[in-house]
C-alpha cells in the first residue's frame, strides 16, 4: 500500500473541513426556513405592554359612550327659578297646548272644575324620575275616584325634548286617561314659564279651584289621601 504524501493528506483535510462547513451552512439554512414557516402559520402575537394599553383605550370608550348615552337620556330640568313663600294666589295662568293625539286644549276650558295640574320632565328614552313614577300612581287613583264622577279634571304637562320620549309608551303603562300633552312640542316653554311664580319642579301637582284661582302647590311627594282631602275642601268651597 503506497502512503499517502503530505500534500494528499492536507488536501483531503481541507476538503472534509470545506464539506462540514457546508453541511453546516446548509443545516443553518434549513432551520432559519423552517422557523420562517412558523411563524407564518402562528398568528402575531402583540407584546402584553400594547395588549394592556389596547384593553384600557376600549374599556375607556365603552365607558365613556355609556355616559353620554345616560346622560342625554335623563329627563331635562323643570325649575321656576324662582321661590316665593308663600306662592302667589290669584287666577290661575291659562295656557293653551296640544295633547299626544294632537288635539288642542286651553286650560280655561276647564273653568268651574277643580283642576289638578300635573308637570312631569321625560327623557329621551321615555325615562322619568322616581317622583313622577310615584306622582303617577296617586293621580290614577284619584282620577279612578272623581275624574267623570265629580267636576274635576287632570292635566299632565309633560316637558319632553326628544321626538322619541315614548310619551304614548308612558300613558299605555301608568294607565292615564287624563289629558297628557308636551309643553316642549313647539321648542317652547310657556306652560312651565306661565308658572315660574309657583316655584314649580319635576313632578310638581298644582291644584286649581272651580272659580281659576291658583289653591294648592305640591313639590314633593303627594299621597292619595292628602291630593283627595284637598279636592274634597275645593268642592265644598
Amino acid at each position: 500500500m503506497t502512503k499517502k504524501s503530505r500534500k494528499e493528506t492536507q488536501r483531503e483535510r481541507q476538503i472534509k473541513q470545506q464539506r462540514a462547513q457546508e453541511a453546516y451552512r446548509a443545516q443553518k439554512e434549513s432551520y432559519r426556513v423552517q422557523k420562517e414557516r412558523e411563524a407564518k402559520r402562528k398568528p402575531r402575537r402583540w407584546p402584553r405592554g400594547k395588549i394592556l394599553i389596547a384593553v384600557c383605550l376600549v374599556t375607556l370608550i365603552c365607558v365613556a359612550y355609556g355616559a353620554w348615552q345616560y346622560y342625554i337620556q335623563l329627563p331635562p330640568t323643570i325649575s321656576g327659578g324662582t321661590t316665593n313663600n308663600p306662592p302667589p294666589t290669584g287666577l290661575a295662568p291659562n295656557f293653551s297646548l296640544k295633547d299626544i293625539n294632537g288635539t288642542r286644549f286651553s286650560l280655561s276650558q276647564f273653568n268651574g272644575k277643580v283642576i289638578v295640574l300635573h308637570f312631569m320632565a321625560v327623557g329621551c328614552g321615555g325615562q322619568i324620575r322616581s317622583i313622577n313614577d310615584h306622582q303617577l300612581k296617586q293621580l290614577k287613583i284619584v282620577c279612578n275616584n272623581y275624574c267623570g264622577n265629580k267636576p274635576v279634571t287632570t292635566l299632565t304637562v309633560a316637558v319632553a325634548s326628544c321626538p322619541n320620549s315614548e310619551l304614548a309608551k308612558i300613558r299605555t303603562y301608568y294607565g292615564v286617561t287624563w289629558v297628557l300633552g308636551n309643553d316642549y312640542d313647539d321648542g317652547k316653554l310657556d306652560v312651565v314659564n306661565a308658572y315660574k311664580a309657583y316655584s314649580i319642579e319635576d313632578g310638581t301637582i298644582i291644584l286649581i279651584d272651580k272659580a281659576f284661582n291658583v289653591a294648592q302647590a305640591y313639590t314633593d311627594v303627594i299621597t292619595v289621601d292628602t291630593l283627595s282631602s284637598k279636592i274634597n275642601q275645593l268642592l265644598r268651597a
